[in-house]
């Protein structure tokens, strides 16, 4: 009976990373073209409202662990998870760029209540065992939910207009998330009467009698924020694959293709790179990754063929689970579970930062030299120093001795967490 209430828990989890990201962002990119070709507008000026979105989640995930602390979560969430579907389907009544822009910062507030900071924690809580698995399982169905609904939603855009398709998308965003809303959980499994699952008796022996600060402004701190920022500005590119294909002289329904494809690499990497970390370690498993979206940046700079662009962009879904399973993964790993809430909002600002300002960007240099080819130019350039960055904080770990002490612990020594 134990382990049911850890897989349901995890499974309304899925729900609403589906619904927060992989409906809200991941299928969003279908809409840029005939929304700014509908209005007579840029698409850098109509996708800001994507940059808005992420700019005001970014702001909110730092206030969140103290909202969550303050408010019950069932509370938070209904109340988030109705204004989202509201502002959602308003979007299909918008026709000028402040409304847009307004129903952007409204939905990205309201989204980031159920999105990457509440869900880690929520599995942090729930998952000592199989921690890895746990959180690219949850997010694996944000990549599912974008793949699934890229091509219905540019469909329904097709037949029946970019309106109805906000409209549709609104209500498969309440679809996604009523499981969470009815279904009876709490943050901390241990107000259920439940343990963490996997939960290891011995380590409630350590002492918790001494609690210790954390310094932000450290060499491995920045390195890692600095990280987060970059690999997330990648993830905006997909976005933006159905507008390169047909940039290149290709049909709606293969860059609606690419986009699902893209999705499709988005879950597969997602499940591995979980795999992977729980074998072989977060750092190990993240250059994984990181090596696959090189290649897939490779293969969409080519386009020589459909396959070749299909292929590319299946790999280039990878960035996606640097940004979701690998960011709260290796802050664990880095900063230990005792700063984690301190720690990962924070980053997590990082990466909807480097996503905000990378929506727009990408756009804008289409307008301005009719090519997405310097958007994958700066994507390598970016992909070099997160290599960097990533280099510096594995030499700079930060970790937490059994004391309660704090220590920087190089990456010779015999403690290696990765």
């Amino acid at each position: 009976m134990e382990n049911k209430k850890h897989w349901i828990v995890l499974a309304v989890c899925c729900g609403l990373a589906a619904s927060s990201i992989g409906v809200s962002i991941n299928s969003s990119g279908v809409f840029y073209t005939p929304v700014s070709e509908s209005l007579g507008i840029m698409r850098g000026t109509f996708s800001m409202h994507m940059t808005i979105f992420s700019l005001v989640t970014a702001m909110g995930a730092l206030f969140i662990p103290r909202i969550m602390k303050k408010v019950p979560y069932k509370i938070l969430l209904s109340v988030s998870v109705g204004i989202a579907v509201i502002a959602t389907g308003a979007m299909a009544y918008a026709r000028t760029i402040p409304v847009f822009y307004i129903l952007g910062a409204v939905r990205g507030l309201s989204t980031g209540m159920f999105s990457i900071v509440p869900l880690t924690m929520i599995v942090n809580n729930w998952f000592e065992k199989k921690h890895g698995l746990a959180t690219s399982v949850v997010f694996g169905f944000s990549g599912l939910a974008g793949s699934i609904c890229s091509p219905i939603l540019s469909g329904c855009i097709e037949t029946m207009g970019w309106q109805t398709g906000y409209l549709i998308k609104a209500a498969i965003l309440l679809a996604l998330c009523l499981p969470a809303v009815i279904y009876p959980f709490h943050i901390n499994p241990q107000k259920d009467g439940l343990l963490p699952y996997g939960f290891e008796e011995k380590k409630a022996t350590v002492s918790l009698s001494h609690t210790s600060s954390f310094h932000f402004m450290t060499t491995a701190f920045i390195s890692f924020f600095i990280f987060g920022l970059l690999c997330s500005c990648i993830t905006s590119i997909t976005q933006h694959l159905p507008g390169y294909g047909e940039s290149i002289g290709y049909n709606v329904s293969l860059g609606a293709t690419l986009l699902s494809a893209g999705m499709i690499g988005n879950i597969v990497s997602k499940l591995i790179i979980g795999v992977l970390s729980d074998a072989i370690g977060a750092v190990k498993a993240t250059i994984t990754m990181i090596i696959a979206n090189v290649i897939g940046i490779i293969l969409l700079m080519m386009g020589s063929s459909s396959w070749l662009l299909i292929l590319g962009a299946f790999l280039f879904g990878s960035c996606y689970s640097i940004g979701a399973v690998s960011l709260p993964l290796l802050t664990k790993s880095f900063f230990g579970v005792e700063h984690y809430a301190t720690v990962f909002p924070t980053i997590s600002f990082a990466s909807n930062l480097g996503a905000a300002i990378s929506l727009s960007m990408v756009g804008y240099i289409y307008d301005f030299f009719g090519s997405y080819m310097y958007a994958f130019i700066i994507a390598l350039i970016m992909i070099g120093v997160c290599m960097m960055t990533l280099t510096i904080t594995i030499k700079t770990k930060y970790k937490v001795l059994e004391d309660g002490e704090e220590c920087y612990e190089e990456f010779t020594t015999s403690k290696n967490i990765i």
